[in-house]
Order: C-alpha cells, then structure tokens, then sequence
C-alpha cells in the first residue's frame, strides 16, 4: 500500500533530519517526491495536501491515524 511506503520514506527522513545526515534527507525526499510522481493517482485527499506542501510531520501523524 503506497500510504506505507510513504510513511516508511517520511521516518527515514525524520531520522535522517535528526542526525543532520544530509545525504539521507536527500535520498528520502527524492523518494518521496518519486511515489507522489509515479503513483499520484493512488494518494487523495488530506495525505495528497500535506505532501503537496511538504508537511511530512502531518502526513505521517494522518497515516497513523
């Protein structure tokens, strides 16, 4: 389901982001920015809105419920 490779990208960003490990806040954003490319189709709503604004925190927190 793609909502959990999204979330699985936005953790692995978050950690990365915590670390200061720029070359992993790239490699996650550019995954990130790869699925809503290919697969935009399958993200609606609320989860199509905080990603479109970057909001990773907000997208993961509407993911997990």
């Amino acid at each position: 389901m793609i909502q959990e490779e999204i979330a699985a990208h936005i953790r692995a960003l978050l950690t990365a982001s915590a670390d200061a490990d720029s070359e992993g806040i790239l490699n996650a954003t550019l995954a990130i920015d790869t699925l809503k490319k290919e697969r935009n189709d399958e993200i609606k709503g609320h989860l199509k809105h905080y990603l479109d604004n970057r909001s990773y925190q907000k997208a993961l927190a509407f993911i997990e419920g």
